[in-house]
């Protein structure tokens, strides 16, 4: 492969130069590729802000490995009807500043995004809000407008002291297991342990977080001992190019993401069905797993990873099939002008980004597709230009990976007619009226055997009529240095876990 060298170079280098600085005993030390936008909960949606933000905040709840709501600043909850839930939260905890939490602070955090307080990506999904009440400290009631049961979801949002304002970002003040010591943005951070968290003082006495924007430095980081770990932020090559290393330990595990190819359902090519079916007949999914991912994938047959409480198994998969992505292509029209020579069907665009690994994925894509007569052309674009136009529906094909695939509701931003970009992710432009009534049908329901119903069968549609065509779900992957005890990864990959993690 291509990336291998890049990776052995990193090695050599590291025995060239050294081991390099010695480790800071109290300190735990990651690398990070990008900077957090905002420590904001109420702002900062990217990867680096989502973790970071849960070393210094708490929600009401978090979700476990299957997507299941557990208590976190809540000791319990109750729903008293379809548009009433009340929660209580637990005693005896307090912010950084001191401060005693109360219902009045969950309160203020939900209040400050709805009255525009911050304009904050979360208005949209606490609109289903009508109303809070706080009958005393340790009491929160929230009346929604309608009937929604993926509610439950919004409430992982992280909660602020009342009156903290918009510059939460800079100085950040919440009831997790880590304060704030030092921002520098672009380099890194500093948080020191909370020795008044409620679960108890942290082990490790210091986070620091490294910006690392390229991914060689971060091999060579772990190789010298200057980082001690890295999550999700190397490529499957360096982790294999750093699995003889007796200093490093290698986790691996399930993740709740997905990466898909997704088709512009109004392109006059793509809009028919058997076309994209014929496309995903042609793929080898396999070889792309094992070859380029080193294994660090298993297959997709939907949105949803397979151990996700609302995962139907059932539905239409599709293994490699080149005669049955042929015939099917024949019988859209698009015949093999001249069976096994050099022209093609038709030809498509797949936009990319600049990534080394995104590049050679589409190269055997292209491959792979060559051989069942569709030419794929192939452009690459630095992200944000790439994302704008993927928003802007200026593609014919392309690869994303959805993370977070926490409720099934999900599918309601992706797939409803109602959410065509800027107002949702429906970035294909699907549209299906059955889908959009069993969506609403999911949101509505009182009981999870109901929802599990209406999500089953928008499953099995969405797997004949293929919007997307779901690839695999990448593994999560932790590098770390063996004086790291007690780390675990999470199918979100969650830093929240090292509230528990000690050195040795």
């Amino acid at each position: 492969m291509k990336r291998w060298p890049t990776a052995l170079l990193a090695v050599l280098f590291v025995v060239a130069c050294g081991k390099g600085p010695e480790h800071a005993a109290d300190s735990l030390r990651l690398a990070i590729d990008v900077s957090p936008a905002s420590l904001d909960p109420r702002l900062g949606s990217d990867e680096s802000s989502r973790r970071v933000q849960q070393l210094l905040f708490n929600g009401l709840i978090r979700f476990d490995g299957r997507g299941e709501p557990q208590g976190d600043l809540a000791a319990s909850w109750e729903q008293t009807d379809a548009l009433r839930y009340v929660f209580h939260l637990r005693p005896g905890i307090r912010f950084h500043n001191g401060r005693p939490l109360t219902s009045d602070d969950v309160r203020y955090t939900v209040e400050s995004i709805l009255q525009d307080e911050v304009l904050s990506f979360l208005k949209g999904d606490l609109a289903v809000i009508d109303g809070m009440e706080t009958p005393d400290a340790a009491t929160i009631v929230f009346r929604l407008k309608e009937p929604f049961a993926p509610f439950l979801v919004n409430l992982g949002l992280g909660i602020l002291p009342r009156g903290s304002g918009a510059d939460v970002g800079l100085h950040p003040v919440g009831t997790g297991p880590y304060r704030l010591k030092e921002f520098r943005r672009d380099q890194g951070l500093v948080l020191q342990a909370f020795d008044g968290y409620f679960r108890g003082r942290p082990p490790c006495p210091t986070i620091r977080l490294k910006v690392v924007p390229e991914v060689v430095s971060r091999q060579q980081e772990l190789l010298k001992g200057s980082v001690d770990l890295v999550v999700n932020d190397l490529t499957p090559d360096q982790v294999e190019a750093l699995r003889g290393s007796k200093d490093l330990e290698i986790l691996s595990g399930p993740s709740n993401s997905t990466t898909y190819l997704g088709f512009n359902l109004e392109d006059p090519i793509l809009k028919d069905v058997r076309v994209r079916q014929a496309i995903a007949y042609a793929l080898d999914r396999r070889q792309i797993i094992q070859v380029l991912l080193h294994g660090l994938a298993r297959e997709a047959t939907g949105l949803l990873p397979p151990d996700h409480w609302a995962y139907e198994p059932n539905v239409r998969t599709y293994a490699q099939d080149e005669a049955k992505a042929a015939s099917l292509l024949d019988a859209a029209g698009y015949l093999d002008p001249d069976g096994a020579g050099p022209r093609s069907r038709f030809q498509l665009t797949y936009k990319t980004t600049t990534a080394e690994l995104a590049r050679e994925q589409a190269s055997v894509f292209q491959e792979q597709l060559k051989r069942v007569g569709i030419d794929l052309e192939i452009r690459s674009y630095e992200w944000g230009t790439f994302y704008d136009d993927i928003k802007a529906g200026r593609f014919q094909i392309f690869s994303l990976q959805w993370t977070q695939l926490l409720d099934p509701d999900v599918f309601r931003l992706r797939f409803g007619s109602g959410y065509l970009p800027p107002a949702g992710s429906n970035r294909v432009r699907y549209r299906n009226p059955e889908v959009d009534r069993l969506l609403i049908e999911g949101t509505r329901a009182r009981t999870v055997e109901e929802r599990r119903r209406a999500y089953s069968r928008i499953q099995s549609i969405l797997a004949e009529e293929l919007p997307y065509f779901n690839l695999w779900h990448k593994s999560n992957v932790a590098v770390l240095r063996r004086r790291v005890q007690g780390f675990t990864l999470t199918p979100s990959a969650d830093f929240y876990v090292l509230e528990q993690v000690s050195l040795r």
